[in-house]
């Protein structure tokens, strides 16, 4: 007899077959399901890795004295608030109010004074990371900062600090807590500052040599010329020199020309200041050598803006003197010696006498000094600066080109000159240097 091989069940592989897909299909829905609650679960609202009840407990509360803010804005390291749409012409209602941010996550509140000058706020630079309620004080009455209107998301970055940057986030959302299914009784302002990465694009300071400018004739302009020397090379050597000493302590730095041939403007969206505004500068030098009709005019003088306040030159003037021993200019009566406020002119535009004379930081300090306003060449070529974030400004005058003796001291202690004002300079920052 032939042997005949036995025939195999098909319908019972089919079955075997259909069983393990549909196990493989179970599983896999079974893992993609946990998965997108885990991630669910990740990616609720959270604050400084507060669970559930404690989050809810810390945050969801409802206040009796409120106080509404309309506007915001930031100059340099300076949060500032408004109770109205922010103009130089409104009455700064919250000046001389303190202003108190209570840490959630610390348990630790920091109280600040703010004055009438944009640079005199919520100071950033004294902030740690946290999760922060706002509060200010008005009448000897504690108040609970909310926000009128619409608050878009937000983020802005401190300077590199001791290896550190900040970013700051203002929120004011009813529906913060919706994770949780909870709405807030109102939009109360926080303030979120994480640590994060700093961004290699960014740099900290704008340093802006004077020389080659063309923005008040059409033919570059070389600065002041006295005893062999020549503005524009001398402030560019000092531009290289000032970067080196700043960046040697961290921080991210960048010069509006890259040699000291290089014509330029203040003005236009590929002009010098642009290449500030663009890698997110919060501070902004122009550096240049002064000039008088006579030879008594002598000294290192700091001129900052109308709006600002004097504590930066006043504390850098302070030790360039104590260190060095440089004269300081006295040629303005009524400011510290050393130290000038720079005057208002009026726009033929509007009329108004509400502009800082000194055009470079004007149009460097963005929407607190009004830039892109004054004039039509400002507004037609500026217009990108309006609303955008202000470098907070200084004019540094290292002296006289038209006194023989500052002339003599800057051509013997140059490199001695610019190492003090970076120290000075980086001690304004709040940042510890070496002495």
């Amino acid at each position: 007899m032939r042997y005949a091989p036995r025939q195999k069940n098909k319908k019972l592989i089919w079955k075997i077959v259909s069983i393990i897909i549909l196990v493989i299909v179970c599983v896999v829905a079974w893992i993609t399901q946990y998965s997108a609650r885990q991630n669910e679960q990740k990616e609720k609202f959270s604050v400084c890795n507060l669970q559930s009840d404690a989050l809810l407990s810390a945050l969801n509360k409802s206040y009796k004295n409120t106080i509404s803010v309309k506007d915001y804005l930031y100059y340099g390291e300076s949060l500032d608030l408004y109770e109205q749409t922010y103009s130089v012409e409104n009455k700064d209602t919250l000046s001389g109010k303190t202003v108190e941010l209570y840490n959630v996550c610390s348990k630790q509140s920091v109280s600040m004074t703010m004055e009438n000058y944009v640079d005199q706020k919520i100071r950033l630079d004294e902030l740690s990371a946290g999760f922060y309620e706002v509060y200010i004080m008005d009448n000897l009455v504690r108040k609970r900062v909310v926000f009128d209107g619409d608050l878009q998301k937000n983020n802005y970055q401190t300077i590199k600090r001791n290896n550190k940057v900040y970013n700051i986030q203002l929120i004011a959302d009813q529906s913060l807590l919706k994770d949780y299914e909870v709405t807030l009784d109102k939009p109360y302002l926080f303030l979120q500052v994480d640590s994060v990465q700093p961004d290699a694009n960014d740099i900290d300071v704008l340093i802006d040599p004077y020389g080659m400018n063309m923005d008040l004739q059409t033919v570059p302009d070389e600065g002041n010329q006295a005893d062999g020397l020549v503005e524009n090379d001398e402030m560019y050597e000092a531009a290289l020199l000032l970067k080196e000493e700043l960046e040697s302590y961290g921080l991210r730095v960048g010069i509006s020309k890259a040699n000291k041939d290089e014509a330029g403007k203040a003005y236009g969206s590929d002009g010098r200041l642009s290449k500030g505004y663009k890698q997110n500068a919060k501070y902004y030098l122009l550096l240049r050598m002064n000039a008088y009709g006579n030879d008594q005019a002598r000294g290192f003088e700091l001129q900052h803006s109308y709006y600002v306040s004097s504590t930066m030159a006043r504390g850098i003037a302070y030790r360039m003197h104590k260190n060095l021993g440089i004269t300081l200019s006295n040629m303005y009566n009524g400011e510290d010696e050393g130290v000038v406020r720079s005057s208002l002119i009026q726009s033929e535009l509007d009329n108004k006498n509400i502009y800082d004379i000194n055009l470079y930081l004007r149009e460097s300090g963005g929407r607190a000094l009004m830039a892109g306003r004054f004039s039509q060449t400002s507004q037609s070529e500026n217009k990108d600066f309006v609303n955008a974030n202000g470098m907070h400004g200084l004019e540094v005058d290292f002296g006289y080109m038209t006194n023989k003796s500052d002339v003599a001291y800057w051509k013997q202690h140059k490199k001695q000159i610019v190492k003090e004002f970076a120290k000075a300079y980086l001690e304004a920052l709040n940042i510890e240097t070496v002495d």
